[in-house]
């Protein structure tokens, strides 16, 4: 049964042998820009596989949840005349400004009062953007250098793993407010927001098109869905 949850569409799938044909349903259900909840019992690969083998340029895939024994994603329905492939900066680049909207829904709840909504916020965006730097580390990054020649040591994916500890130090230092469901210092989340604001810019415009260039539509496209794919640390 679905609901609809601060206009999410919500659905909690228990039978895994039809995930991928009630989240299809319900995803075909959406307007353009609207988003869907899915729960379920177990990793939800199937409907992940049926989005990408017959809806491949509609949907953005966010993981919220990711087990064991539930999980919880968010897909967001893109508009309709987008090119058949995804490219690296486009789909990071839409990460990146997901992330930003909820620390900032989490700030907007801290300040006022919202104390739950706002740690709840909060731990969706630190899984939301923990999960970012490690595929970007574990596979965009390796690939830049690889079809670049360029030094991991000496190159722009050297400052970006710098910059990422920075990130992950921030983190930590508000983990605690937020774990006890108080308002972290404003001093760490603006240096937090400043951090990444200067941070997301460069990979912007430097490390993803410069891999979207060397790369073809397809690869691209491939490195899109190993994102969504990707196995919980």
């Amino acid at each position: 049964m679905s609901q609809t949850l601060h206009s999410v569409a919500v659905i909690d799938v228990t039978a895994a042998a039809t995930v991928a044909r009630e989240v299809l349903d319900a995803f075909d259900g959406l307007a353009a820009g609207e988003a869907l909840l899915v729960r379920t019992v177990a990793r939800p690969d199937a409907a992940l596989s049926a989005l990408h083998a017959t809806r491949r340029a509609a949907y953005d895939w966010a993981p919220l949840v990711e087990g064991p024994g539930h999980w919880e994603v968010e897909i967001h329905k893109r508009a309709s005349a987008l090119p058949p492939m995804r490219g690296v900066k486009e789909a990071l680049g839409w990460d990146h400004d997901r992330l930003d909207a909820i620390e900032q829904a989490a700030t907007e709840a801290w300040n006022a009062g919202r104390m739950r909504d706002g740690a709840r916020l909060h731990q969706r965006f630190v899984f939301g953007l923990l999960r970012h730097i490690r595929f970007e580390e574990s596979v965009v990054f390796p690939e830049f250098e690889r079809v670049s020649g360029i030094d991991p040591d000496r190159g722009p994916t050297s400052v970006m793993r710098v910059e990422h500890r920075t990130i992950e130090a921030l983190l930590e230092a508000m983990a605690d407010a937020a774990d006890r469901g108080v308002r972290p210092a404003l001093r760490v989340r603006d240096d937090l927001r400043e951090c990444l604001a200067h941070h997301n810019e460069k990979e912007e415009k430097v490390i993803y098109p410069m891999l979207d260039c060397a790369l073809t539509p397809a690869e691209s496209d491939a490195l899109v869905f190993l994102f969504h794919s990707m196995e919980p640390a």
